[in-house]
Parts: C-alpha cells; structure tokens; sequence
C-alpha cells in the first residue's frame, strides 16, 4: 500500500514537473495494466512502466521506446523537462552518460560499405 502511495505521489511530482515547463499546457496520466501513460497536449510523450517505475519515450500513442530513458520517479528532480536532458553533476547523467556509451559501443553501420573509386 505504501508503494502505491509513493507511486502516485511520484507521478503527481512529474505532472506537476510537465506543468510547470512553459510549453506545455495540458497533462493528463492515463491509467494502464502494464504502463500509465503521461499525455502532454493531448498526445502522449511518456510511458512510465508501474513495475519498474521507469519512466520512457513515446513511440507512438500505444508503443513506448526503451531506447529512450528519463531515469525513474525517484529521479525527476534530477531532469530538465523543457530540454528533455539530465541535469549536469548528478546521478542521472552519469547513468545516461553510461547508456549512451555502451549503445555507441555496440552500434554496427549497416549496409553494404562504399566503393572507393580511384
């Protein structure tokens, strides 16, 4: 029960974070069975997982984007919601910082290479 209880109280926190960004008007949550998703001027922008409590990307209106992060509820602070971009010096960008180093990585160029003529 306690969990509930911090859980919206987190997500309370990030709506009242949404508001406060100049650009957006309108934040609404809707409740789902695996996801509650964060709907910014009627489109939705992020899926926040209930179990995990991460709070991720929109791919579209029904497909979240696990490429794209923005740290846990516990963690909103620690985020510039206009920018969409971690605070400098703080737990949050270490982490995003680290994501983004073990994507870059791994990442292989596809296709086929180019041809080099003389």
């Amino acid at each position: 029960m306690e969990q509930a209880i911090t859980y919206v109280e987190q997500v309370n926190k990030l709506v009242g974070a949404l508001v406060s960004v100049p650009s957006h008007k309108n934040v609404q949550v809707v409740k789902g069975r695996k996801y509650d998703r964060v709907l910014v001027d009627g489109t939705v922008k992020f899926f926040i997982d209930k179990d995990t409590k991460v709070i991720y990307g929109a791919k579209s209106a029904v497909q979240h984007n696990l490429r794209r992060q923005y740290g846990t509820t516990a963690q909103i602070d620690q985020m510039n919601w206009g920018t969409l971009e971690p605070n400098q010096n703080t737990a949050l960008a270490a982490d995003v910082a680290a994501r983004e180093a073990t994507i870059k990585a791994g990442y292989k160029k596809r296709g086929r290479p180019r041809k080099v003529t003389p």
